[in-house]
């Protein structure tokens, strides 16, 4: 379901080069099945600067949620995606809005993941309904993510960790 949005006709190159790189950097998450993780790290890393943090909020929500607690660089980022991929069956996403400020070099995308733990039947797929705040550096001329910021969805992260651990 990786879909593809569009900059405004009247945006200026700079505003586009933060829309296309943060939209790639969320398409880059698709299910590959030829990957033996299903998942193209190396084409997310191409999108990533040298000094790439990761980490989540809301600030409740992780204070509650050891794994999720602290920034990660790239290789800590990866390191979590590959301690979920094993469980799950598939994952889609579907880009539902993106907002850019040019001028501070952020994106803020809402990203619905539909997220189908090992096991369980297509109508068990959870859809967590995120937020996802991108700032980017330019790095030898393009577009790159320097900090990465998700805020997920607290409900129906609970449920698909529970689905998970069913198994």
């Amino acid at each position: 379901m990786t879909n593809t949005l569009t900059p405004p006709a009247s945006a200026s190159q700079k505003y586009s080069q933060l829309f296309n790189t943060a939209q790639d950097f969320i398409n880059a998450f698709a299910k590959d099945p030829s990957l033996p993780l299903q998942m193209d790290f190396d084409r997310i890393g191409a999108l990533c600067a040298p000094d790439f943090q990761h980490s989540f909020g809301h600030n409740y929500a992780v204070s509650l949620a050891p794994p999720l607690q602290g920034s990660r660089d790239f290789d800590g980022f990866i390191a979590h995606l590959q301690s979920m991929l094993p469980a799950l069956e598939s994952w889609e996403t579907n880009i539902t809005d993106v907002t850019v400020d040019e001028t501070l070099m952020k994106v803020f995308l809402r990203i619905s993941y539909y997220m189908r733990p090992k096991g369980a039947s297509k109508e068990e797929t959870v859809e967590n309904d995120l937020l996802w705040l991108l700032e980017m550096s330019e790095v030898a001329g393009e577009m790159r993510i320097s900090k990465s910021k998700e805020f997920v969805d607290g409900i129906a992260a609970g449920k698909l960790k529970a689905a998970m651990g069913k198994q």
